[in-house]
């Protein structure tokens, strides 16, 4: 259970350090995203194994995370000394952490409209969509006759007498008869 909830600040604490060049750029160094996706991964090991460190194991990493707590509040200290008053008076403003939060929040908002565009063209693009052959009526009677004569003209060519398909000649597709089988 300890090692759960010590794994689980370590990975909220990673995570911060990894946005503080977004979120505090006076306070930030060059290489606090390595140590952010470092602290990450330490904080992720210790949720997936928590059911391997029991009895010594455990007591020498609460010990190591409280000497690592120690030693973040000096660094952080230290940088919050080197600043000058005026960085420490607009690091202390609202409008300062409304401008920044309003920029990472568009930040966040473009990275997922480009997910959501990327994602959109690897799916399938639908079928275009067919438009179907839309019936006339004849305005006059002229066009009904002619179009009910063509109607009983298929009906007595499909009523006719019935024909023989033995009896039709055949031809290949160099127009010669095909031989006879004896």
């Amino acid at each position: 259970m300890l090692a759960i909830f010590v794994g689980d600040v370590t990975l909220l604490f990673g995570f911060l350090v990894l946005l503080l060049p977004l979120l505090l750029t006076e306070l930030s160094r060059p290489r606090d995203p390595l140590w952010g996706s470092l602290v990450l991964l330490l904080g992720l090991g210790l949720v997936t194994s928590h059911d391997r460190f029991n009895g010594t194991l455990l007591l020498a990493l609460v010990s190591g995370s409280f000497v690592t707590s120690k030693l973040v509040t000096e660094v952080a200290q230290s940088r919050w000394q080197q600043l000058s008053t005026d960085e420490k008076n607009r690091l202390t403003s609202l409008e300062r952490w409304n401008t920044g939060i309003r920029q990472l929040l568009e930040i966040f908002s473009r990275l997922g409209m480009i997910l959501s565009g990327r994602i959109k063209t690897l799916r399938p693009s639908a079928p275009a969509k067919t438009t179907k052959k839309k019936w006339v009526r004849p305005e006059n009677n002229e066009e009904m006759q002619a179009s009910k004569q063509a109607v009983t003209d298929l009906d007595e060519k499909s009523t006719g007498p019935p024909v023989d398909l033995e009896q039709q000649p055949q031809e290949t597709l160099d127009r010669q008869s095909p031989l006879k089988d004896s």
